[in-house]
């Protein structure tokens, strides 16, 4: 395999980090190399007929089958590189199991070397080309649809089986045998853990607080931080719980008859429900901000969300416009990956107008879709104001050849710097503005 090409620029957070630098530069100090270079980058990116080369963020989703051996997950970072993409989103939580050295939860089964450390290498490699390194992880989403059993007793579907959603028709997610049902043709990816109960929102937090603390990753993206659709979840523990707050079952589909509780004034059960459980998974969110903002502020912490909002917050529980706004996470990636241009025109049109505090990049596929289609809607993004893209997912670089060479001689004709954070921004003015 060919050495990593250097040729995009360092990165938000990535420019004081050791790079290979030319003999003639040897001497400068390194604070001078930097203007030298930033400036060196603003000229070639003026020079652009985008507009868009100064600051835009190009991340690419590396799913985790490319991170079973060193060739294949260095191929990955070449590919973002050959594409002048400057970010990496790395899955490695999958199904409840880690693709790094973790010592609360089981190593990833399809890891055949004991000794590789996928996220370790993802980290040192990516930085070394100018690209931040952003952990994936799968939140609710935690063991896979069949009755298969993980080989390893350690893992939570074996330890933790009641901590599981449970279907509003009684399919409890957490039973090894589904006597029959099939989760997929239901419309569900796997098994989900359950967001209304406290200890799995524990369970999780730990899980990203070990990633956080033990390596140099420049954010958490979380996907699947979700409900599998409106028929999840009636876990005993979790509907007791509604009940015991509000007075009445969520599972009974109307007004109760009693009421909505001692001091609620909303008598519309499944109004209340949604609202509910929705609750729940923006309570796992600002924890994870929380532990994020103590641990290394620095850290950005993003969401994979479904692209139309009001499905979103009623099918899902996802409230991410709330996120964004209320400045929970730093940047939102809605997944327009279906429907024509227009309705995904619409769909990134309605989201820029509702996200006003965080930053709103378009989520893109390119393994479902010819290469024009996928500039097309880099280009569609750019007009409605996004600040930048992610390609899902590197495999879609594998299937069309073509791909890199359109966007090189496309949209991303030169090379670009990831933007700040606007919710770091704004809370570090806030903080100057205090000391003051």
């Amino acid at each position: 395999m060919s050495p990593l090409r250097r040729d995009n620029i360092g990165t938000r957070g990535q420019i004081d980090r050791s790079v290979d630098l030319p003999f003639v530069f040897r001497g400068f100090p390194r604070e001078r190399l930097v203007c030298l270079f930033l400036a060196f980058c603003f000229w070639s990116g003026a020079a652009d007929a985008s507009g868009r080369t100064n600051e835009e963020f190009r991340g690419l989703w590396v799913v985790r089958h490319w991170l079973t051996d060193r060739e294949q997950a260095m191929r990955a970072v070449q590919i973002a590189v050959d594409a002048r993409l400057n970010a990496l989103f790395v899955q490695v939580r999958g199904r409840g199991d880690a693709f790094y050295r973790s010592r609360l939860v089981p190593r990833s089964e399809s890891l055949p070397d004991p000794d590789f450390d996928p996220l370790a290498l993802l980290v040192e490699e990516g930085h070394r080309a100018g690209l931040e390194v952003h952990a994936w992880v799968n939140m609710y989403l935690t063991w896979k649809p069949t009755e298969q059993r993980p080989a390893s007793p350690r893992h939570i579907f074996l330890r933790h089986p009641e901590w599981f959603m449970r279907s509003i028709d009684g399919v409890d997610m957490g039973r090894v045998a589904l006597d029959g049902i099939d989760l997929v043709k239901r419309g569900v990816t796997g098994r989900f853990l359950s967001p209304g109960n406290p200890d799995v929102r524990a369970h999780l937090l730990r899980v990203i607080e070990e990633i956080v603390d033990e390596y140099d990753v420049d954010g958490i993206h979380m996907d699947y931080v979700r409900y599998p659709n409106i028929h999840y979840d009636y876990n005993p523990a979790v509907s007791n719980a509604f009940k015991a707050r509000y007075g009445f079952d969520p599972a009974a589909g109307k007004d109760n008859e009693a009421g909505a509780g001692a001091g609620a004034d909303v008598t519309d059960v499944r109004k209340l429900w949604h609202q509910w459980r929705s609750e729940q998974v923006t309570l796992l969110v600002g924890q994870v901000r929380e532990a994020i903002a103590r641990l290394k502020p620095a850290v950005r912490l993003s969401a994979a969300v479904k692209p139309d909002m009001e499905s979103a917050y009623m099918q899902y529980g996802q409230d991410w416009i709330g996120w964004s706004n209320g400045r929970l996470v730093d940047f939102v990636v809605p997944m327009f990956y279906k429907g024509s241009a227009e309705e995904i025109e619409r769909q990134m049109t309605e989201a820029r107008t509702r996200v006003n505090k965080g930053s709103l990049y378009a989520g893109i596929g390119v393994w479902n879709q010819s290469a024009d289609d996928t500039v097309a809607q880099i280009e569609i993004a750019r007009r409605k104001g996004l600040q930048g893209v992610v390609l899902f997912s590197v495999d879609g670089f594998v299937e069309q050849k073509g791909l890199t060479g359109e966007l090189q001689e496309g949209p991303f004709r030169a090379q670009s710097a990831v933007p700040e954070a606007k919710v770091k921004e704004e809370e570090d003015t806030r903080a100057e503005t205090q000391a003051r």
